[in-house]
């Protein structure tokens, strides 16, 4: 192989790029250059990649390269010419032309039809490490940039979960959108990886190495809160096993924060037997000392202990003109201590991105939100169900002067309480209640005789059986 001179393979690439429109020439012109730059200390008789079961010409990657910097500019600006040629790049077999198709296909606009057909066959087809990471990162390119809630249609349907096959995939086609700085992306990208993180199949573990540790680096805070969620919660034994199995390839500070729930263990011992409800056992044992209704008393109350709320999972948004100091807000801290009442400024976006932090990723959140904070309340319950285990709504400012951009929000069935006041001459009723009725499934709508801050109201209701 020649020492490659920058100046001589710029004008190789030029002249090459000068046939973009003519691929028969092309085609002569490329296997012309691959053959120039050949490093015959690698060839082998086979001339086959490792790995693969393609031929290569062993060129080396900086020849490529200069390559698609001299055919990025025409492909973007002729992408049926760039669709064709891809097309004869990947028939031609080689590794170096397969490399080179990819690349083509990341020029095409994302609106293109026949583009994800292209990928998809390809990547099928295809059993070269570097070829595949080829179509799964740079293929879409454009896609990720442009329209990324097609981007995000497509990894769903990679991570289906009756698509075990196409799973790694859709982590490896991921990657690059987490690796992006100026991604703003990551709560639906953890939304769609939770499911298959949890699943934990063996045969992903080089996978699940890949993204963990690239979503690591996007948001420690978030990755680490998701993965102890999983192990916490999951009945699946394999997420331990696999877990631990690739632990080890973590960033240490996460190995850290996950030894404890990935340790292996004990097995269990045998224990003698005991009532399965010790508390009842005790009630039967004073039977002679109780009527039936004391034991029928004393049994609900142990009930209601075990059942005792989470206050730290109860979150009271306030209104418009309203901080976290108003009448509503200090009467639920009190009445629920340890629950959670921000306090918010701005716009509605603004308040948004306030709270989205607050309950970040965590699930079964009891949201009770206030006129403008029930505004809030709605749309974060739309977009997140899965996180919001009741949704209380006190006179919610759902007008449509507000509520306009979010009127296509999908309908939810997360239990949903609204309490609004026949008196109320800042939200109307009746308007509110029409938008409700098509917004959640599992909807009470309690109407009261009070105004628009239901001050009357608030001191009279059982909020202890509400927050249930």
């Amino acid at each position: 192989m020649p020492a490659i001179d920058l100046a001589r393979l710029r004008k190789q690439a030029n002249r090459l790029a000068d046939f973009f429109f003519l691929p028969d020439e092309f085609m002569k012109h490329l296997r012309e250059i691959l053959e120039f730059y050949v490093n015959h200390t690698l060839r082998t008789k086979e001339n086959v990649a490792p790995g693969s079961n393609l031929r290569t010409y062993r060129t080396p990657p900086a020849v490529l390269t200069q390559i698609e910097n001299e055919l990025r500019t025409v492909a973007e600006a002729n992408p049926e010419f760039a669709l064709e040629l891809a097309d004869i790049l990947w028939d031609e077999g080689a590794l170096e032309t397969r490399l080179l198709a990819a690349f083509l296909l990341g020029r095409i606009p994302p609106q293109e039809e026949r583009l994800l057909p292209r990928l998809t066959a390809w990547t099928q087809q295809v059993r070269d490490p570097n070829v595949r990471y080829a179509l799964l990162s740079t293929s879409l390119t454009r896609m990720r940039k442009e329209t990324p809630d097609q981007f995000f249609n497509l990894i769903r349907e990679y991570l289906h979960p009756a698509r075990a096959r196409t799973w790694s995939n859709g982590i490896q086609a991921l990657l690059p959108m987490i690796a992006d700085a100026a991604n703003t992306n990551l709560p639906p990208i953890f939304d769609m990886v939770e499911p298959i993180i949890e699943e934990a199949p063996s045969t992903l573990q080089n996978d699940l190495i890949d993204l963990i540790v690239a979503l690591y680096r996007a948001s420690s805070n978030e990755t680490t809160f998701l993965l102890k969620h999983i192990l916490s919660n999951t009945q699946n034994p394999m997420t331990a096993i696999t877990m631990r199995r690739i632990a080890t390839s973590f960033p240490p500070r996460l190995q850290t924060e996950l030894r404890d729930l990935l340790r292996a263990k004990p097995l269990s011992t045998p224990k003698r037997e005991e009532p399965e409800d010790v508390d009842d056992f005790i009630i039967e044992e004073v039977i002679s000392l109780k009527s039936q209704d004391e034991i029928a008393d004393t049994k609900k109350k142990t009930a209601a202990r075990k059942k005792k709320m989470d206050n730290t999972k109860i979150i009271y948004l306030h209104g418009l003109e309203s901080t976290n100091q108003s009448g509503k807000a200090r009467q639920f801290a009190e009445k629920f201590p340890g629950m959670v009442t921000p306090d918010f400024t701005g716009s509605f976006e603004e308040r948004m991105k306030q709270l989205k932090p607050i309950l970040g990723r965590k699930k079964n959140w009891v949201i009770i939100g206030s006129s403008f904070g029930g505004l809030m309340g709605t749309v974060f319950t739309c977009e997140h169900p899965t996180q919001v285990r009741k949704l209380i709504l006190l006179a919610p400012a759902l007008l449509r002067d507000h509520f306009a951009p979010y009127l296509n929000l999908e309908p939810v069935s997360v239990p949903t309480i609204i309490i609004h006041g026949t008196a109320d001459d800042v939200v109307p009723l009746e308007p509110v209640r029409e938008l409700a009725e098509k917004l959640f499934t599992n909807l009470q709508y309690i109407i009261v005789d009070d105004g628009h801050r239901l001050q009357k109201t608030f001191g009279e209701l059982n909020w202890e059986e509400i927050l249930e």
